[in-house]
């Protein structure tokens, strides 16, 4: 079995490692006899899980909707500007002023919630790289303490 691990002098790149020992993964059986049955266990705590390395694919996608609502309200201001004038002449300029005020607000909460959304997608990548490197810390200190221990 192949694990993936990070390549500790490139850490943005992933690698394949084989020389690695897997267990093999105890069926539904093996788990109801076993005590401590926890896959969390079995595994390598320095591996990296797939759900640690896939993107925020629909973050991406909702901070680019808000994004181009931001823009569409943008343009639609601009279009009743010119619709506004072309037909109601000069009058028609301090109406259209509040309402270009309250567009502008709008397509100025859209645009931030874009942001607020790559900024919580960034935090997510924060917290699953503490999570490998907590699991790295506590998988070597674990290998560490059992250097450390003298057999009876």
């Amino acid at each position: 079995m192949v694990d993936n691990r990070l390549d500790p002098e490139n850490p943005d790149a992933l690698y394949e490692r084989s020389d690695v020992e897997t267990q093999d993964v105890p069926t539904d059986d093996e788990f109801e006899q076993d005590e401590f049955g926890n896959d969390r266990q079995r595994r390598d705590p320095g591996a990296i899980r797939a759900e640690d390395t896939e993107p925020y694919i629909a973050l991406q996608y909702v901070a680019r909707l808000f994004k181009i609502a931001a823009m569409v309200v943008v343009v639609a201001l601009t279009a009743e500007v010119i619709a506004g004038v072309a037909l109601e002449g000069a009058g028609a300029i301090f109406p259209l002023f509040a309402e270009v005020i309250r567009g502008i607000v709008l397509a100025a909460i859209l645009w931030g919630a874009g942001d607020l959304t790559i900024l919580l997608i960034d935090v997510g990548h924060d917290v699953r790289a503490a999570r490998v490197l907590l699991g790295r810390l506590s998988a070597r200190a674990a290998a560490q303490a059992n250097d450390r221990e003298e057999p009876l």
